[in-house]
């Protein structure tokens, strides 16, 4: 879910002395997240205040509403099905691998971790999703066992989830409204004027999601002008030694001096006068790699054991910077940008869980529309995708909203494409 070579990039970057100097100041900002008062001294660095905002003409079009029999019906006409979650080295991702690894030879503690997990009597699409969301990590190490550890303590709330759905699927299916997305405006309408904290999930390395992601920042400007927008980043560091501080955005002069990292979100997001926060904290990253052994980097950043601490940090982040921004700008609005399982309102520890207080909306861009548990929800196999032929825009009708149950407030449905990148292992 990473893209390593940036994260490497900035690691080789930063010397070893330089990471020790702002360990400290890492601790302090951790510390103080939950706190807010301890920030007040922490002052912006430079940024570009004078760039002219946008004028765009926002192009809405009235919605042709499909059925979700319909979209499935186009989506078999196509008649390709892609399998998105390949099992990675030292996960187990379906119930009968979790079986055989039970006899296995393997370390004692983790066969009873897996037994323990086999006995609560998931049915196999239920364990498929599960291990999906949250995988079972087979390496000898304390970070798997204490992975293994969360997802048995989360287990009992999943199957409880699950439930639900079978038992509500047909009112969830009533009120799901899908229809095309010929124009970005449409997406800007089913967020709604109210939202002032949106999140924005993608599948990484796609670059047609990300087309989207601007085209909504583009519409969004357009419809409130007046409006400050801020934009986080899983894909952008929390600090850099040599440009900016714990608690500061961005500066401009990184992403013209670090080309790499300039993707066509933050250069329109510097367009728009929009200031720019990143997120992930280099330091964990850097110390997983020694917990890590053998497993995957994609793998453990996305384990359970990572995923809360990840988001528990970048908490602090946000709340920090929703804070200072609002003293001068009381309407501002927030944008977060990460991958699905950092912004799903159904996966435990998630961002949108942990900033309920801020009435999030959660918007996902999928490659299709059978996964997670919108394919639960119509009885797909959860790790198998069907293919949209153009883009179609999910959202709740009726005065309902499920989305605490299937994950989004809106969702996306974007045709496949491969990854535009490679996550290479750890070494």
């Amino acid at each position: 879910m990473r893209n390593i070579f940036l994260l490497s990039f900035l690691l080789v970057s930063a010397p070893l002395w330089a990471q020790k100097q702002v360990l400290p100041a890492l601790r302090a900002l951790e510390k103080s997240a939950a706190q807010s008062a301890g920030y007040a001294a922490l002052k912006n660095t430079g940024w570009i205040k004078n760039a002219a905002r946008l004028s765009l003409p926002l192009r809405y079009a009235a919605p042709a509403t499909v059925s979700l029999q319909t979209l499935e019906r186009l989506s078999g006409e196509i008649d390709r099905l892609v399998r998105l979650s390949r099992p990675g080295a030292g996960t187990l991702r379906s119930l009968d691998a979790l079986k055989e690894f039970v006899t296995a030879s393997a370390p004692a503690r983790l066969r009873a971790q897996a037994a323990a997990l086999a006995r609560l009597e998931f049915t196999p699409e239920e364990a498929r999703l599960f291990l999906d969301f949250y995988p079972f990590l087979t390496t000898p190490t304390r970070f798997s066992l204490e992975n293994n550890q969360w997802i048995l303590n989360a287990a009992p709330a999943f199957k409880k989830q699950a439930a639900y759905v079978k038992s509500h699927r047909e009112e969830i299916t009533s009120a799901l409204k899908i229809s095309e997305l010929d124009a970005p405006g449409q997406l800007v309408s089913a967020i709604g004027p109210e939202a002032r904290l949106v999140m924005l999930g993608e599948v990484h390395g796609r670059a047609s999601q990300r087309r989207q992601i601007v085209a909504l920042l583009k519409a969004y400007r357009a419809q409130y002008p007046g409006r400050k927008m801020v934009l986080f980043s899983e894909f952008l560091p929390d600090k850099h030694p040599r440009y900016w501080q714990p608690g500061q955005a961005v500066p401009a002069d990184f992403f013209e001096t670090n080309p790499a990292f300039s993707n066509e979100v933050y250069e329109l997001g510097r367009l728009l006068d929009m200031e720019i926060y990143g997120l992930e904290d280099l330091q964990y990253t850097y110390q997983k790699f020694g917990e890590m052994s053998g497993l995957e980097f994609a793998v453990a950043n996305t384990s359970f054991r990572a995923m809360p601490v990840r988001n528990k940090y970048w908490e602090g982040i946000i709340r920090f910077a929703m804070e200072k921004t609002r003293r001068t700008d009381p309407d501002a609005v927030f944008f977060v940008y990460a991958g699905n399982m950092h912004i799903n309102k159904s996966v435990m520890e998630s961002l949108p869980v942990m900033l309920k207080d801020e009435n999030p909306v959660s918007v996902e861009f999928r490659n299709g529309f059978q996964n997670g548990f919108l394919g639960f929800l119509l009885g797909k196999d959860p790790g198998r995708l069907a293919e949209v032929p153009r883009p179609y825009l999910a959202r709740w009708g009726n005065g309902k909203n499920y989305s605490k149950a299937l994950g989004f407030d809106v969702q996306v449905l974007v045709p496949f494409e491969e990854a535009d990148i490679s996550v290479p292992a750890a070494k």
